[in-house]
């Protein structure tokens, strides 16, 4: 499974984070990952978390609503 993180708020900006990972939830480098975003945390930086990108053609049938 293809997971990515969807980057970090900075001052009321979304910054991108070309991590991408093939592989499954709780593997060390996901940890890794996630722990290297969580150490920079403060007020005005926060992490967005990872994310599975949704296919082209998978529809809930109700708007913009994943499945």
């Amino acid at each position: 499974m293809i997971i990515i993180c969807k980057g970090t708020r900075n001052s009321n900006n979304i910054e991108k984070c070309n991590f991408l990972y093939n592989g499954t939830w709780g593997d060390e480098e996901l940890v890794e990952h996630q722990k290297h975003h969580e150490l920079l945390e403060k007020d005005d930086y926060m992490w967005l978390g990872f994310d599975i990108p949704q296919s082209f053609g998978s529809y809930s049938g109700r708007d913009g609503k994943r499945i």
